[in-house]
């Protein structure tokens, strides 16, 4: 700890992760004591009213280079966040970029996570660049704070998805143009992780759209076509799926950014008797 002005100031690294923990918990509804309380039983630091007070309202920074974020609940950061669970990713470089990533085939799924970072880091969207070598479209922005809300825990994240209709809507929307799928039988979305899709269920029936599952896709080992590549399969993947009657409402309250998705959405709806 070095002192600044004849008082104690703690490392950078340190003031970054308090002050995105602080704005995590009042995202969570959390009053100024009962973020100073959390904060002290979790990480033994104990800050001061005054100073919790002035990065919620914006007065100090950690570092003036950090970009400005703060994960209040909206479809924008629903939607990142949804992303950020399914086909995006972040990484941390040697020279400290703290890149959250998205590459993918469809350009409008790209300009959606670029809009959207935009919009919840207050700056112009990240450049939506084609990528020749890997034949995908790809966007990135870096954001030290972003990066760590998207790698805290589901349990964590959850509750902040859950307070408003709008942001669950973004999550979803989000997930489902990352792992969603549409067939003429059915709509559905598929992961590995049991307890994402568990947080799908939930969110969609929040919104009174049924669904069934997890079902077992396919058990691991072994290989299998993915996305036109064959691919070794590590873990086991599972699917929900959207039951038939809830379709409709799916599509007018969820839906997709991909065009190709929305395309096959609306020709699944056109088949309905």
């Amino acid at each position: 700890m070095t002192r600044v002005s004849g008082r104690s100031l703690r490392p950078l690294g340190l003031r970054k992760e308090l002050f995105e923990m602080v704005l995590s918990l009042r995202a969570c509804g959390l009053s100024y004591n009962q973020i100073i309380k959390r904060v002290e039983q979790n990480e033994g630091a104990v800050l001061s009213k005054s100073q919790v007070s002035y990065w919620l309202n914006g007065k100090h920074r950690p570092d003036g280079s950090v970009r400005r974020f703060e994960p209040v609940p909206s479809f924008e950061i629903g939607y990142v966040t949804g992303v950020a669970l399914g086909d995006g990713t972040t990484s941390v470089s040697s020279d400290h970029n703290y890149a959250i990533k998205l590459q993918v085939n469809d350009e409008e799924f790209a300009e959606e996570f670029a809009r959207c970072l935009g919009v919840i880091l207050h700056r112009p969207p990240p450049n939506v660049r084609w990528w020749e070598a890997r034949r995908a479209w790809r966007t990135q922005v870096s954001s030290l704070l972003l990066m760590q809300f998207l790698r805290r825990p589901l349990s964590i994240v959850g509750p902040i998805i859950q307070r408003t209709r709008d942001c669950k809507v973004g999550f979803l929307k989000g997930f489902f143009d990352s792992e969603g799928s549409v067939s003429k039988d059915t709509v559905s979305v598929s992961n590995g992780e049991l307890a994402k899709l568990e947080f799908v269920i939930e969110l969609l029936g929040s919104l009174e759209i049924q669904t069934t599952g997890p079902h077992l896709g396919y058990p691991a080992g072994g290989t299998r076509i993915i996305r036109g590549k064959l691919c070794r399969v590590n873990k086991a993947m599972y699917y929900v799926r959207v039951r038939n009657e809830s379709i409709r409402r799916f599509q007018e309250i969820v839906g997709f950014s991909i065009r190709r998705k929305i395309e096959a959405l609306a020709e699944h709806r056109a088949m309905d008797p």
